[in-house]
């Protein structure tokens, strides 16, 4: 069996572990707060502000469209704005790109908070089967010590 100092020692360092994994889960739920909340922002952004420059272009068409009376206009004022529309979330390649590089990064967090979530675990279970073993060595360092003391008065009786 163990000493109790080396099972004191052991329970100091997995308690340590604990605290340390509690402090990781602590610090990577916060970061993945702050990436899922940047890939929101990012998807309402760009969806909001390419709605309102689409907007802003159809009613320019239309004034323009209004303004100018001449044969042959529709055709002129749609090859000047055609293809000038703002671009979405999943159609415009760099804003795709950084999108998917938030949802690698989520990826990443959620697999590290997973490995910490599993060692935090093996850390408490192994808090808990020392204080355990605490526990059993003091009760038998208990029961020696009675056994001793009850020989020795047996000893003293005998003479």
């Amino acid at each position: 069996m163990a000493s109790l100092s080396s099972l004191r020692s052991d329970l100091n360092y997995w308690n340590g572990q604990v605290n340390a994994l509690n402090d990781k889960i602590k610090k990577l739920k916060k970061r993945r707060n702050e990436v899922e909340n940047t890939k929101n922002a990012l998807k309402s952004t760009v969806n909001n502000n390419s709605s309102d420059v689409n907007n802003k272009l159809r009613s320019a068409s239309n004034k323009f469209d209004n303004a100018i009376n001449y044969s042959g206009r529709d055709s002129q004022l749609n090859a000047v704005l055609s293809g000038k529309d703002e671009r979405t979330l999943g159609s415009d390649n760099n804003l795709t790109s950084a999108d998917g590089e938030l949802q690698r990064e989520l990826n990443d967090i959620n697999r590290q908070l997973g490995e910490a979530e599993s060692s935090l675990s093996t850390a408490k279970r192994k808090v808990s089967d020392i204080k355990i073993a605490i526990s059993a060595e003091e009760s038998r360092q208990q029961k020696e010590t009675a056994r001793k003391i009850a020989d020795a008065i047996a000893n003293v009786f005998k003479k």
